[in-house]
């Protein structure tokens, strides 16, 4: 069984760590005009709070035109629909 948790992804330069098993995948990333924020949704195994195969995984939202590193993957695109803004959110890799 699964279970799909949400988390908010801060539109700043430091991003948020959030533990998560190793195996879970980012279902839905979406920007709520309403209160001008991202969050995504996660999907993992239903027992992951039992889990001990968890790490932190770092999410970091970009404005378009940012500089973003190499080794972060991207993991969905969202837009204000009311301001001329696009965010992209990607997974970094932890040191």
């Amino acid at each position: 069984m699964k279970t799909i948790h949400k988390y908010e992804v801060p539109l700043s330069a430091e991003g948020v760590d959030i533990e998560l098993p190793r195996e879970n995948t980012v279902r839905k990333v979406e920007y709520v005009v309403s209160v001008r924020r991202i969050f995504i949704w996660v999907e993992v195994e239903a027992n992951a709070v039992l889990c001990e195969d968890k790490c932190q995984h770092h999410f970091r939202a970009f404005s378009t035109g940012d500089g973003i590193p190499e080794e972060a993957i991207h993991v969905g695109s969202v837009v204000d629909q009311y301001l001329p803004e696009a965010y992209h959110v990607y997974v970094m890799p932890l040191a």
